[in-house]
């Protein structure tokens, strides 16, 4: 017995989609659509401003990276188009993920692909997760 409670609030009496729009989730092997890197980032999301979608591309310490591409944040990206690293391809999950501003972030091995190079942007991606977060392991 116990309860699971989101913002002190018993989550069995809250509407379902609302609670399922407070989580977001990361997985290990990060999913791009055929799309591009902007429309990526803002899938799923009506009305995303380009200063939403670089603010959490900057988050995700990805921004750098897309600004060095020849189309920038207007890049394909995905199935066919898929020149993106692992951990270039998780940047742009959690950067997703991160636009939602989601009450609880779901992270499962989120940043197993990245080289030895990438390892700052493991902590670099926490800085632009709110900072009431709690990291279970």
């Amino acid at each position: 017995k116990g309860q699971i409670l989101l913002d002190g609030v018993d989550i069995r009496t809250l509407n379902i989609h609302w609670v399922h729009s407070q989580f977001g989730f990361v997985s290990q092997e990060p999913i791009l659509f055929d799309l591009t890197i902007a429309d990526n980032i803002a899938y799923g999301l009506e009305d995303v401003s380009m200063t939403d979608i670089i603010d959490a591309a900057k988050k995700a310490s990805i921004h750098q990276f897309i600004e060095q591409l020849p189309n920038g944040y207007e890049t394909k990206v995905g199935i066919k188009d898929s020149f993106l690293s692992g951990g270039e391809k998780q940047r742009v999950t959690i950067a997703r993920v991160l636009i939602r501003r989601s009450k609880v972030l779901l992270l499962d091995e989120a940043t197993s692909a990245m080289d030895s190079q990438n390892e700052q942007v493991q902590g670099g991606a926490k800085v632009g997760i709110p900072k009431k977060i709690e990291y279970l392991h």
